[in-house]
């Protein structure tokens, strides 16, 4: 049997060596999209889920800034916040009375070009458009401490998003290894948050029993919606896509009560059913496919696919190399399980020059290494990078596949082509 699976821009071709059996392919449940998507939006924001119409709300209002999702995320924005600016318009609010933010949390910095493609050039040169840079201090805010499950986090959030009087967040819904899912109060925290802010919210997922992966509710995303009410979310926008990247719904209105059901569609979209764990699960990162930091989504997929001391092979392009913005990562990726989180649970959020936000990403790295022996195909990852990860390179999937097949002591196989959004379902 053949199979291709997307490797960035391109795909990768495998032949499934004949001592193996397929036991799951990564297929999704088909969700038709809607057939309207303007009228989709509007429905929610004239009828939003536990607050007042947009309409009622904007009324008056003349610093209206709409948080935005970077380029290593993938909400439509190009088809959405036309319509959401032309709504907002008919309410009497003016083009300059709106602005946008972009909200990448600890990720670098846009380009231009990577902007204008984001949002469209009309809407580019039509509006200001501000990018969140957590490198830079002086935009922050300090709005004191939120307690989340008896932890401090605290808050530190640009100032255009504390200054604004309407508050709005757009973006997607999909499986998140942290936060359960991405979207709701995500936007803010981390997405316009400090380094301090994130560590504390990011760590306390990371000190977990388990990844929580899909997990609606746990401490992580608590601490994002402690943060958010402290900044003054004043409305969200999330719409969930099919495994196709269609809109299949839409869920505007109050943070939290919509986001929670726009999960449960959510869910739906991205599970995999899982018969039975692989030996060998063949991933791709796609669509996270920017760097490790990112691609790791995919990792952590297989992850909850895979038996103990089996074998991941990982398709992840990583153009842009390990990460951006985090070199004390490196340092957090040396070390193994037990050390990591010892290490992590003495370290305060506060103190930036140990970044506990790395320590996330470590720690989720070493539960894999423990669990799996990953063979990883890669373009932007050095010798040196793979090495500190832990994992053995090979230039296919073919021939990290044939590798695995000798190697393993069973023969069941699991792939996974969308592994940056799927949510393996383990069947009873």
């Amino acid at each position: 049997m053949q199979f291709t699976v997307p490797f960035g821009k391109l795909n990768q071709q495998f032949n499934v060596p004949s001592i193996l059996d397929v036991a799951f392919t990564g297929g999704m449940h088909p969700i038709a999209p809607v057939s309207n998507i303007k009228k989709a939006i509007h429905e929610q924001l004239d009828c939003p889920i536990g607050t007042l119409s947009l309409g009622e709300m904007a009324r008056g209002k003349k610093n209206i800034v709409i948080l935005i999702e970077d380029n290593t995320r993938h909400t439509p924005l190009r088809d959405i916040l036309p319509i959401l600016i032309e709504y907002l318009n008919g309410y009497d609010v003016q083009d300059s009375d709106i602005s946008f933010l972009t909200a990448q949390g600890t990720h670098r910095l846009m380009t231009q070009n990577e902007m204008v493609e984001k949002i469209g050039i009309d809407l580019y040169k039509r509006f200001r458009v501000f990018q969140h840079d957590a490198t830079s201090y002086d935009e922050l805010v300090d709005l004191g401490y939120v307690k989340a499950d008896g932890y401090n986090i605290p808050v530190h959030v640009n100032r255009i998003a504390v200054e604004a009087d309407l508050l709005i967040g757009v973006g997607d819904i999909v499986p998140h290894s942290d936060a359960g899912y991405s979207g709701g109060s995500k936007i803010v925290q981390p997405g316009v948050c400090g380094f301090a802010t994130t560590a504390a919210t990011h760590i306390a997922a990371a000190l977990l029993p388990e990844i929580p992966l899909g997990m609606a509710e746990n401490p992580c995303r608590f601490g994002m919606d402690q943060v958010a009410k402290k900044v003054g979310l004043s409305f969200i926008l999330n719409i969930v896509k099919n495994s196709e990247g269609q809109i299949i719904a839409v869920f505007g209105g109050d943070f939290i009560k919509a986001h929670r059901e726009g999960i449960a569609i959510a869910k739906q979209a991205y599970g995999v059913k899982i018969p039975r764990l692989g030996d060998i699960v063949v991933v791709s990162s796609f669509p996270c496919d920017d760097d490790y930091w990112q691609a790791s989504k995919g990792l952590i997929s297989a992850y909850f696919a895979t038996k103990p001391g089996g074998i991941i092979i990982f398709a992840a392009p990583c153009y842009e190399g390990l990460e951006h913005n985090h070199p004390k990562l490196r340092d957090w990726l040396k070390l193994p399980l037990r050390e990591v989180i010892a290490k992590a649970k003495i370290t305060r959020p506060e103190d930036l020059k140990e970044d506990l936000v790395a320590a996330d990403i470590a720690i989720c790295n070493a539960r894999i290494r423990e669990k799996c022996k990953v063979f990883i195909v890669t373009d932007g990852l050095s010798d040196e990078d793979i090495d500190i990860l832990g994992f053995v390179r090979f230039s296919t999937i073919q021939s990290a596949l044939d590798e695995a097949s000798r190697l393993s002591s069973g023969n069941d196989l699991g792939i996974l082509p969308k592994g940056g959004i799927s949510l393996p379902i383990l069947s009873d």
